[in-house]
């Protein structure tokens, strides 16, 4: 039996001896207003007195029947008491109580994400890119076979479910219709094909990256929908030769995507069909001066790609615009980008 049946279990035994308790004093109450013609408040009192067994005195002589109905109140009573106070330490002593709140805890944050990503596998890689979006504050949920990583996820306040990535099912819980992009990061190629190809045909739109230990590999996740592989290997041989060769520029730029980097960052950001910025040229917005940001790179909405836009290129709608800044230049830039600034 898995840990979440078990905290299941145990949390229904707790509620139905809560549940039943009422039961019983409804019964009580029931009977003595049936059998001994008392008033409500009075059949309470009764049945209150009888299942505490306190002892204190009768509202009145009870008859043969209403004497027998107490003494099966009392056992009920009794046997109920028993039952209670075993779950209510077995929910409370294990710490039952603590994973099931942590568990509806999980369950509430993750109705409540939207425009998130999902992170499909929580080993080495999974881990780490779930650190960087938390780091960055980026909602996201993680899916995992394996209960021990959900834990290892959810201990450290991540929302994490417990399945199989390429389940229709999963994905759906792990709210697909309402992601920005998918992550499918599992241990081997053959599981982030399955996945990529279930979330591309619950969501056409989805944005999916995939990771891939084989150039083979790589053919087969396009075409299964996932708009960029990283094939592992040869992006780590990459960069260990730029450190070799440009050591410092590879610290540089390693600290511009950093999310614990404070003073300076990168970002990508689009221009929205509402926002000022369209229309006018790199001279006209001044962005260096105006915002505090450096553009590096500008990408036309046709996929053509400007490392250097001149002044007199004139910024587009639905164009991207990747700049060098502090996070809170940059964060007022992309207010402006989505047209939420003047």
């Amino acid at each position: 039996m898995s840990r979440d049946t078990q905290q299941l279990t145990t949390f229904r035994r707790f509620s139905i001896s809560i549940i039943s308790l009422f039961f019983l004093i409804w019964i009580g109450v029931s009977g003595y207003i049936y059998i001994e013609d008392m008033t409500p408040v009075d059949a309470l009192y009764m049945t209150v007195i009888t299942l505490s067994t306190v002892g204190f005195s009768e509202v009145h002589t009870l008859s043969e029947t209403g004497r027998l109905f107490t003494l099966a109140l009392i056992i009920g009573g009794t046997s109920l008491f028993f039952f209670t106070l075993s779950s209510v330490a077995a929910f409370f002593l294990s710490g039952e109580w603590h994973s099931h709140w942590e568990q509806q805890r999980n369950h509430r944050m993750l109705l409540n994400l939207d425009n998130h990503y999902i992170i499909c596998g929580y080993g080495r890689l999974g881990s780490h890119i779930a650190s960087e979006l938390y780091a960055k504050k980026i909602p996201f949920v993680v899916i995992d076979t394996l209960e021990e990583q959900v834990e290892l996820a959810r201990k450290l306040e991540y929302v994490a479910i417990k399945g199989n990535a390429a389940d229709e099912k999963v994905l759906k819980n792990a709210g697909i219709n309402k992601a920005k992009g998918l992550i499918a990061a599992a241990s081997t190629d053959a599981e982030n094909v399955f996945i990529v190809l279930t979330a591309r045909t619950l969501k056409p739109s989805l944005h999916i990256i995939a990771r891939a230990d084989c150039e083979e590999s790589e053919n087969k996740m396009l075409r299964a929908g996932a708009q960029h592989v990283v094939l592992l290997y040869q992006s780590a041989g990459r960069k260990m030769a730029n450190m070799l060769i440009e050591p410092d520029l590879a610290q540089y730029l390693d600290e511009l995507s950093d999310a614990n980097q404070l003073d300076l960052q990168i970002a990508q950001i689009i221009i929205t069909e509402t926002s000022s910025l369209s229309g006018k040229t790199f001279r006209e917005a001044d962005l260096y001066n105006n915002y505090q940001i450096n553009v590096v790179g500008y990408k036309l909405p046709a996929g053509e790609i400007h490392s250097t836009p001149k002044p007199s290129e004139v910024i587009q709608k639905k164009a991207t615009i990747i700049a060098i800044g502090s996070p809170k230049a940059l964060k007022n830039f992309k207010e402006l980008a989505k047209g939420e600034q003047a």
